[in-house]
């Protein structure tokens, strides 16, 4: 799949997770819901380290913020 293509997904989440949702983008944190998934998606794939959202650049930044 192309780089640039987009792919509408549908999510369900219980109550817990709207309302942290929510108080990101009350708090200012993030813009909107999708925003805050994003981020978190992008951690969930350098956590296991699946490219392009991982590299050796990257490990060397979190060593160095550890």
């Amino acid at each position: 799949m192309s780089k640039n293509v987009k792919r509408r997904l549908s999510l369900t989440l219980t109550k817990i997770y709207v309302e942290a949702l929510d108080h990101l983008v009350d708090e200012g944190i993030y813009l909107e819901p999708q925003v805050a998934i994003r981020a978190a998606m992008r951690l969930l794939f350098r956590f296991h380290k699946i490219e392009p959202f991982y590299s050796e650049l990257v490990e060397e930044v979190d060593k160095l913020q550890e």
